[in-house]
Formats: C-alpha cells, structure tokens, sequence
C-alpha cells in the first residue's frame, strides 16, 4: 500500500500488537495469534519524499467493541480529544495541557462509567496532565521519525510532532493509544491523520467492509 502510493517505504519498524501484548509499547515479537475478543495496536507509517510520519491506531481484531472495550476506548477517546482541541500556537506545552486538564475533568465528571478499574485509570491519565511539567506533547517529526530537534519552548507555526499519551491498566495489561500527526499553522493546527478513523462507529464501519467520509486533513 505505502509502494503503491508511492512512498518510499515505511519509516520505521511496524509495531503490530494484539491483546495483552500490547501492553508492551514497542512488541514487534509476532509470537501470537489473533482472538476474536482482542484490540490491536497498529502502529506503522511510511517514509514519503524523505520524510517520515508515525501514526497509531487500535480496534477490534473482529471488526466489533465489546462493552468493556467500548467503554475503556471511548473515555480516553474524549480525553484524547480534548487534549487535540486544546493545541494552538505560539503557546507552551504546559498551557495546552491546562487547558485540556479543564475539559478533561468535565468529561470524566459526566462520563458513565460501570468499571471502577476504567475510572481509576482515566483518572490518573488526566492527573498524569494536571501534574505534568514537560515542555512537549510528543515528540518532533521530519527526517525521522523521532526528530533530533529539541522541543520549542512554544508551539510554533510550523512544527510537526505527534502526539500519543496511554491509557493503562496495568493490574489486567491493557493499553489503549492513539497516535496523530500534527503540524501547528498560524490559526490552529492541521491533523495530517485524520484521514484514519477513530470514532468507534467509523472504525467498525470500516471493517465491515464500509467506507467513510473523512476529510484527507482535519484543520483547527
């Protein structure tokens, strides 16, 4: 698919995790056989024109989310949006996450969990946020995949990173993560991603065999 649309090739090793071997970030063993009731974490991207993107998607290895897993999903689904909603530029890192801190407990105040593992972990995902004194999102891209620039001490029109925080319960291994390319603009932001779903309905539309109308750029 990436030779076929004429990139290079990928721009790193693919990381395709099933289960609980996703729990590992970075599992490339390929040791296991796919199970009805398992999420995948896919993890791969191509290198186009000499530069490379990272993106990460996870869903259902049977095209449909159980309840655990559509309850787990979704609430770090709202919590990774409201953290994309809050990025704009020329702004520090710290000042997104406050911002995002703010919708990111509104969410968790009205969210209707029936796990008290899922809520626990949604918890500390936000107050690993509310406590954070990092100075990125995630980490630079360009001719790699992990670029070697260090990061801005403000969001600059211009910089392309990606950003990809986990959602963990460690007591059952399970890991839930999302990964997009952003590139900040003198407005806003563009999510080179966006063309692969996330939406819980798109993605099982998708492996029906379905298609969706996703814009090739979501622009903030």
């Amino acid at each position: 698919m990436f030779k076929r649309n004429n990139a290079q090739f990928f721009a790193y090793f693919g990381l395709v995790a099933a289960g609980q071997n996703s729990f590992y970030p970075h599992y490339h063993a390929a040791q296991s056989e796919l199970k009805s009731g398992d999420m995948v974490l896919f993890d791969y991207a191509p290198d186009y024109m000499y530069y490379s993107s990272d993106v990460t998607r996870e869903f259902p290895a049977n095209g449909k989310f159980s309840a655990d897993q559509r309850e787990l999903y979704g609430i770090y689904l709202k919590l990774y949006q409201a953290l994309m909603t809050s990025i704009r530029p020329n702004v520090t890192a710290r000042a997104v996450m406050q911002d995002a801190v703010k919708k990111m407990d509104a969410i968790m105040a009205s969210y209707p969990f029936t796990n008290p593992k899922y809520r626990a972990a949604a918890s500390r995902f936000v107050e690993n946020y509310r406590n954070s004194v990092g100075r990125s999102l995630g980490h630079n891209v360009g001719m790699e995949v992990h670029d070697v620039s260090a990061p801005l001490e403000t969001l600059k029109p211009g910089l392309v990173f990606t950003i990809e925080p986990a959602l963990t319960v460690p007591e059952d291994r399970i890991y839930i993560r999302l990964e997009d390319v952003l590139v900040i603009t003198e407005k806003g932001y563009e999510n080179l991603s966006s063309f692969a779903p996330v939406e819980i309905a798109d993605i099982e539309r998708v492996m029906a065999g379905g298609k969706i109308a996703i814009p090739s750029k979501a622009v903030r």
